[in-house]
Formats: structure tokens, sequence, C-alpha cells
């Protein structure tokens, strides 16, 4: 919850400076910001103090539940807990490298750029101010209750949801990690240390990139291999376009050619008998069909038509019986009676 609101404040912030800059987006063209962008500066910075952990702020107490959680669950979840503590100086160091790039010292831009920079409208600084006070405030509806149980704040949030977790919790503690550490000074001792990380990386990401903005700059000249590796995101994108894009598309594409005309479609696009959709084709409308056509004509059409004689032809024998006479009906019963009695009359050696 905590994390909606310093989040979205960063993204729409960014926003902010970009419809400032006429759609500039490179932070290596930017600075100086801090005054012709005051809302929006002032906002951002809340919002990078926030996502830092720094106390008394929202993500201060959401990161601490997180890193919390995963020590005192022990085994694994204290190597969870070590590489949350190296991230969280991580994240204060990128974020303040962000602010310092973007709002301090002086404008790296163009002077048509520079021309144009102006606060934005009301309609985009509102909602930065409403999100960074939640920024602010969020996370005093979930003070933890080490801090929480000195100065008589409850764990609204958690006291609301726990109906919801009370299953899991109750796993959790008895089955699943029945040794869970416990102890207010070990949970203070954390929070102290992964605040002391934030406000490390906090302060380096000011000296590097305020205070001495040209060491990042020679910093890269002496580690140039690393540093161009980790700058072109270990070159997955060059790869992808290498194996892929041009790779695929280009020589590749004529074997991919290949294969989708004669083998997926068969027989170098004509529909004849062979592989793929034009094989299916060909089976479909010359064999099927002409074994159904077969089939229809002589099997299916043959008995209704054979049925339909026989029927046909039948029928003059019964109109010949049924003639509609009483006197012929009233004879045919007198020869069945004759027949009958002659039956049974009949010598017993005949039979």
């Amino acid at each position: 919850m905590t994390h909606a609101f310093f989040k979205a404040l960063l993204f729409l912030g960014s926003g902010s400076v970009i419809h400032a800059l006429g759609g500039e987006q490179d932070m290596r063209k930017m600075g100086g910001l801090e005054k012709r962008l005051p809302i929006t500066c002032w906002t951002i910075w809340i919002a990078c103090l926030a996502i830092a952990g720094v106390p008394l702020l929202s993500g201060f107490f959401s990161k601490d539940e997180i890193l919390w959680s995963a020590y005192r669950i022990g085994g694994y979840g204290q190597w969870v807990w070590g590489v949350g503590f190296l991230t969280a100086g991580l994240t204060a160091f990128y974020m303040f490298r962000l602010y310092h790039m973007t709002f301090s010292r002086e404008f790296r831009g163009t002077p048509e750029q520079e021309h144009h920079i102006h606060e934005s409208p009301r309609s985009m600084t509102v909602p930065l101010m409403v999100l960074a006070a939640g920024a602010v405030l969020a996370g005093y509806v979930g003070v933890p209750h080490v801090l929480g149980a000195a100065v008589g704040l409850p764990n609204a949030l958690e006291h609301f949801l726990d109906p919801v977790f009370e299953g899991a919790r109750h796993t959790l503690e008895n089955q699943v990690f029945p040794e869970m550490a416990h102890g207010t000074s070990l949970e203070l001792g954390l929070m102290v240390a992964s605040v002391g990380v934030g406000l490390l990386g906090l302060f380096l990401g000011r000296y590097f990139y305020r205070n001495k903005p040209a060491l990042p700059e020679r910093l890269a000249e002496t580690f140039a291999l690393p540093h161009r590796v980790l700058l072109n995101k270990y070159y997955v994108d060059e790869l992808y376009d290498a194996a892929f894009v041009r790779g695929l598309s280009l020589g590749g594409g004529e074997a991919l050619h290949a294969v989708d005309r004669y083998v997926v479609d068969g027989g170098n696009g004509q529909v004849r008998p062979g592989l793929g959709v034009n094989g299916v084709a060909w089976a479909t409308r010359d064999v099927v069909a002409t074994f159904s056509n077969v089939w229809d004509r002589y099997v299916v059409d043959g008995l209704v038509n054979l049925t339909a004689l026989i029927l046909d032809n039948g029928s003059y024998v019964f109109r010949g019986v049924q003639n509609g006479l009483v006197q012929h009906y009233a004879l045919a019963t007198l020869i069945g009676v004759f027949l009958l009695i002659a039956a049974g009359h009949w010598p017993l050696g005949l039979y």
C-alpha cells in the first residue's frame, strides 16, 4: 500500500519533468530544475526519501516490516534479508542519483529547452501533492509493534487484515517456521542497520551526483569494462538483436522462408501432395472429397433409390388387394376360412 503512493508519485513526477522539457527523457540533458519546477522537485524529493526508507515516512515502516519478517523466520529467510538489506542501500543511491541529475547543479540541455522550461499545470501538480501526502502519512496505518508500543500507536492495518491471514499465520509459526526469531532489541537493531544503509546510499548519491559529478565519469574510465557491460545491460538487447532481429530476419530469414514455403505450406506454394497446410488442403480436396462423393452417390443415394423402387412397385400389389370393394374382402375372408379348415383336416403324414 505504501509502495503505491511513492512509486506512483515517481512515475507521475517523471512525466511532469518530461512535460516541462518538451519530451526530453535523458537525465544527462537535465539538471538545474530545482527552482524552475518547485512543486515537481519537492514532491519527487519526498518520494525519493520515502522509497529510501528514511524514518517517519511511509517507506520506512513497510521496509522494516518486510526485512524483519524475512529475517525472523531464520534459515533462507536471513539470506533474503541480506539481499533486501543491500537492495535498500542501492535503492537509496540510485534514487538520489535520479534526483540530483534532474534537479541539482546547472542545466545541461539545449538553450531552446531551457527557454521553455515551466512548471506543470495544476492538473498535473495537484495529484503529485496528494501522492506526496500519502508517501508521508500512509505508513502510520501500519506502524510496527516495536515502535507502536512505545508511542501508543496500534498496527491498524495488520489488525484489519488479521481474519484474512489467521490460518496462514498459524501454519507458518507452528509448522513451517517453528523457530521464528523474536525480540525487541533484535528488531530494533536490524531497523537501525537498514536505516543506516539507506542513509549511506542517500549520501553517496548526493556526493557523487551533486558534490563531485566528475567522479562517476572518472570511475567509469577506470573500470571501463565492467562499466560498459553494466551500461549496456549485459548486452542482452544486442544479443537478441543479432540472434533474432537481424540474424533470422536477414540471413536466417531465407532459411525460415524456405521452411515456411516448402514444409509448412508444402510444395512451393502449390496445392499438391506433401506436408503442411497445402498438403492437408490437397488431401482434403482431392482424396477425402472424392471418396465422400463416391460414397454419397453410390452408397447413400443408391440405398435411398433402391428403397424407393421397392416401395413404389410393392404399392401396386397392395393396391390390388385393397380396392375398396366389400364383396372382394368377403371373398378373401371365405377363402381364408376354407384354407384353415383344410389345414385342420390335412393328413398328419404329410407334415
